[in-house]
């Protein structure tokens, strides 16, 4: 089979993101109740355990540099509201049965804080008390519209601008479509008149219960029979050192470190990926399970991966919950060159990507992995890698700058994201507080930047070979 060059692949992976490969979905013959897609059921249920944790909160904060139309502002976000009923639905029990159901009484306000009055440092002090405290709380998914918005006046030409969401009704996709929406209606008010946006082909509850039906029978079998296939006997726990023993019961709390790495490694990393046929989400898999792989010992090595599954043309334009989790496997067996490495990655990616549509809870189910309140199941350890700048709200007139907010938590034992844009390689790890100190987070970190650079220089060096910077090592497993 010939290889794959860097550009077709690329283009492959781009044109079925956009243009989609399933059927067209069609609308509901009617309003009222619907069936929750899996994602949404999976978050629900989940939700249930603790539904006061901040677990499945969501928050963007962006710093606005210039004059602010604050009543366009807050039309702009009620036509948000309005535009994508998932950020006005509710979810109530029908015996056993979540259901969902946009409502059609609701309000929408913009509080407006003002923190002008305080000192430069007091300011940026009380600013993130407040982002932090705002961002932890809880979402009644019973009664709450699924968005809320704060302002911050810092100055005449200076806002902080925050929406929080529950993950139920938005994943990350959704930022880009969210940000092209409220950045339209906020210009078309601040000119005087109503916002013309395209028509939305479907609903969000449309695309649930077409989900429900197509993830049945053939279809069903051949992905169960493809993800039992990929992870039957991989090991439940990585082991990882840990500086304490790990609790009974999993918290959450968490925290996050800063990761910059220098923007050669990005650039070499890519570099060596487009030589493979990979992309640099590959490579950046094949360096963190690589990493994985020397700090536990383990040559059999699961990450977890969202992916948006927006198979169908119709989902590009919604604001909603579509991400499903992959469980990608990587065996080390043998000692390989990190070349190869990422042609393992690749390989796995590329099956993972043909298969990403069965629910994750349901090859958690397949597997008959038994439940453990201490940890996650199947993999323990998350990765996000990406290229190019991030989503940015742009309001007419206004610069936009993303502003990072750490609410507290973590959902994984850890987590890294990174992203490369032009001249600059970053992101941050989220821990567990439970088990990692701060400190040894930024030991990974910094094992992580001595393994690319060798790596990448030396790329046919065995992946046991490859340095890592070494300093203190957690106390026990």
């Amino acid at each position: 089979m010939p290889l794959i060059r860097p550009e077709t692949l690329e283009d492959r992976l781009e044109r079925r993101r956009a243009s989609g490969r399933a059927s067209a979905i069609p609308r509901r013959a009617g309003p009222g109740p619907s069936p929750l897609s899996s994602a949404q059921q999976r978050m629900w249920f989940l939700q249930q355990w603790d539904p006061a944790a901040p677990t499945f909160n969501g928050c963007r904060a962006i710093r606005l540099r210039g004059a602010i139309d604050v009543d366009a502002l807050r039309r702009a976000l009620v036509h948000l509201v309005e535009r994508h009923d998932t950020l006005r639905t509710v979810f109530a029990l029908d015996g056993r049965e979540p259901l969902q159901l946009a409502l059609e009484d609701w309000g929408l306000d913009l509080p407006v804080v003002d923190l002008s009055g305080l000192g430069h440092g007091e300011r940026e002090a009380e600013l993130g008390t407040l982002l932090h405290d705002l961002a932890r709380e809880p979402f009644d998914l019973g009664r709450d519209l699924m968005l809320r918005a704060t302002l911050f006046h810092l100055a005449p030409d200076e806002h902080v601008l925050l929406l929080r969401l529950h993950h139920i009704a938005a994943d990350g996709f959704s930022d880009a479509v969210l940000n092209a929406d409220l950045s339209a209606a906020y210009a078309a008010y601040r000119a005087g008149r109503e916002p013309d946006l395209p028509h939305l082909p479907i609903r969000y509850a449309d695309y649930a219960l077409w989900e429900r039906n197509r993830l049945a029978g053939e279809e069903l079998e051949r992905l169960l029979a493809y993800w039992t296939g990929q992870l039957e006997g991989a090991p439940p726990l990585l082991a990882l050192p840990t500086d304490r023993p790990r609790p009974a019961v999993q918290r959450h709390e968490g925290a996050h470190r800063p990761v910059a790495l220098d923007a050669a490694l990005g650039d070499g990393l890519a570099a060596l990926a487009r030589a493979e046929g990979a992309t640099f989400f590959m490579a950046a898999l094949a360096a963190f399970a690589t990493l994985l792989y020397r700090r536990s010992g383990q040559d059999d090595i699961v990450v977890g991966s969202p992916i948006a599954t927006r198979t169908a043309v119709e989902l590009q334009t919604l604001v909603g919950f579509f991400t499903n989790t992959l469980a990608l496997r990587l065996r080390f067996g043998g000692n390989p060159t990190f070349r190869e490495a990422i042609r393992r990655a690749r390989e796995v990616a590329l099956g993972a990507y043909a298969h990403q549509e069965l629910p994750f809870e349901k090859v958690v189910e397949a597997l008959r992995q038994p439940r453990d309140a201490s940890r996650n199941p199947l993999f323990q350890v998350n990765l996000r890698a990406q290229t190019g700048p991030r989503p940015t709200l742009r309001l007419d007139g206004v610069e936009g700058e993303p502003l990072p907010v750490d609410i507290g938590f973590s959902r994984f034992d850890l987590a890294l994201e990174l992203q490369a844009e032009p001249g600059a390689l970053h992101g941050f790890v989220e821990y567990d507080r439970d088990l990692f100190d701060a400190e040894t987070v930024d030991g990974l970190a910094g094992d992580l930047a001595t393994l690319l650079a060798r790596a990448i220089a030396e790329p046919d060096t065995p992946i046991l070979a490859l340095p890592l910077a070494g300093g203190r090592r957690p106390a026990r497993a």
